[in-house]
């Protein structure tokens, strides 16, 4: 059995800084899947780079979301 899908709605928004300065944005199911894919894709330094893991609650104002037709979808409808 492969791993369990999640629907967008289901998953939590994450920043972390790696090197410091310089953010990343990602979407997991929680804490713990982040926890995992830092270890996994930092295995020399995690140790540095787990105390910059945050939950936000929205993207940053520069990202946007399309919907399937690849038209941006206004914020006020999220």
């Amino acid at each position: 059995m492969g791993p369990k899908a999640f629907a967008v709605t289901e998953l939590r928004k994450f920043r972390y800084e790696f090197p410091l300065m310089e953010p990343h944005f990602m979407q997991a199911p929680g804490g713990a899947a982040m926890v995992a894919f830092i270890k996994r894709t930092y295995p020399h330094n995690y140790d540095e780079v787990l105390p910059t893991i945050v939950e936000i609650p929205r993207w940053p104002e520069f990202y946007r979301t399309l919907d399937d037709r690849g038209r941006v979808v206004p914020r006020a409808a999220l």
